[in-house]
Formats: C-alpha cells, structure tokens, sequence
C-alpha cells in the first residue's frame, strides 16, 4: 500500500477507514436524428478501479482520522456509430434493441436518449420495445431539473462542459477501432463556443455541419458521471 500524509493535530482515536468500491458498467447514449441530421448512438463502459494509493489525513477532537483510497476513474467510449440519414424511428429502435442484446451490453446497461427535436412520442417507442430509457431533453438553461420520472431536462452547456473536463483529465477515451472515429474528430473541429452579448455561452455545430456523435456521448458521459448510492467510496469507522 502506498500512502501520503496529511498531518493535522491529534492522530488518537478511532480512524474513518474509505476504500474504493470499483465500478463496471455500460451507458448507451442515443441522440435521435431529425431530417438533416442523422441519429447517433454511443457506448461507454464506466469503470472505477481502486489503486491501493491511500491518503491518511489526522484528526483533532472534532474531526476523525481519515484514511481514504485514490480511484482511478475512466470513460472508455467502446462503440460510436451513425445510423443512416433518413432511417425510420422504429428501425432505429431495432437497432439500438439489437445493440442491447450483445455481450455484454445484455447483461446490464443504462439507455439514455436524447429526445429533444422529436418529442415524447419517439421515445415512447422505446418504452414500447420494453426499454425504459432515461429521456433527456436538451435547454439552454442552466440547471438540471428532473419533472417526473425518467424525464430529464439538462443544459447543453452542462453537457459539453463535461466532455471537456473528463478529456482534460484524461478520463475520457476513445478505442482506436471505433467505426465513426473519423466523424467525430471532424466534429470536435467544426464544434465551436460562443458567447452572447448578455454574457450567456452556447455550443454548436458550424453552419451545415453535425454534432450528433458529440452529443451521442456527452448524454451518456453525463448519465454515468451521475453520483450512484452504490459504488465510488464507503466509509467504514473503527480502530485501524
């Protein structure tokens, strides 16, 4: 085990001991096309992997010792792929279903749709193939809110501003073989950020150009980014 120190005052006493819970799991995320843009599906596999790194951080008489553990955190994006312009919905959700029923998506995997410029009646074909999944409806606001249930509406600026993060950190990941990884790098160039008079940032596409593999992922990155009730840390108390 390696550990670094913080020292504070005290050190006696019971130690609040938080290890890594790792984490494996799959998010699709789907961007559903409208009749100039095609629709766009995304597959990332979420891990979180202790590393047996500590930071032990002493106590006084209000606060414990803590000793807690360093997890390594990726989003590898495994699958990226356009389906045809002009595709009918239902044939998308054929595909998506097909995707879903692979190793080793079939033996759990979260399904996000970005159901924005088509409304509820789309997605509610999903919910038709028995699929439930968690509808995103992108704003121009700036909070997250939840009005019922599997119904979301987030900022798009929360979105991208995620995208960025995670690839800053180099959390974020693309595998080398990923079908539209060509697409998506000219994406990331023609996508661009501007600010409005009133100070308000926006991202979007350039004139005549996509961004449905970006926001294929940026609705799945953000899904699995969401804090669980299980996994990441658990602090377990006692005398160490």
């Amino acid at each position: 085990m390696v550990a670094s120190v913080v020292v504070g005052r005290g050190g006696r006493g019971p130690w609040q001991r938080t290890p890594v819970v790792p984490v494996s799991r799959f998010v699709m995320g789907v961007d559903l096309g409208q009749s100039n843009d095609p629709t766009a599906i995304c597959v990332i596999h979420h891990t979180v992997t202790p590393t047996g790194d500590w930071t032990l951080s002493y106590g006084d008489h209000i606060r414990p010792n803590v000793s807690r553990e360093r997890g390594e955190t990726r989003f590898d994006v495994r699958a990226l792929e356009r389906v045809p312009l002009g595709t009918p919905y239902p044939q998308v959700v054929a595909r998506v279903g097909e995707l879903l029923n692979r190793p080793p998506l079939r033996d759990g995997c979260d399904l996000v749709v970005d159901e924005t410029g088509v409304g509820r009646a789309v997605s509610d074909i999903f919910d038709s193939a028995g699929m439930r999944p968690q509808r995103v409806a992108i704003t121009a606001g700036n909070e997250i809110t939840n009005p019922e249930s599997r119904r979301w509406h987030v900022p798009k600026s929360h979105l991208i501003s995620t995208v960025d993060a995670r690839l800053h950190v180099g959390e974020l990941r693309f595998a080398a073989e990923l079908t539209d990884a060509g697409a998506l790098a000219e994406e990331l160039k023609d996508f661009r950020r501007t600010v409005s008079a009133a100070g308000r940032a926006s991202f979007n596409a350039r004139e005549g150009k996509h961004d449905d593999l970006i926001l294929s992922i940026a609705i799945a990155l953000w899904w699995a980014s969401r804090p669980r009730t299980s996994g990441g840390q658990a602090a377990v108390s006692g005398f160490y």
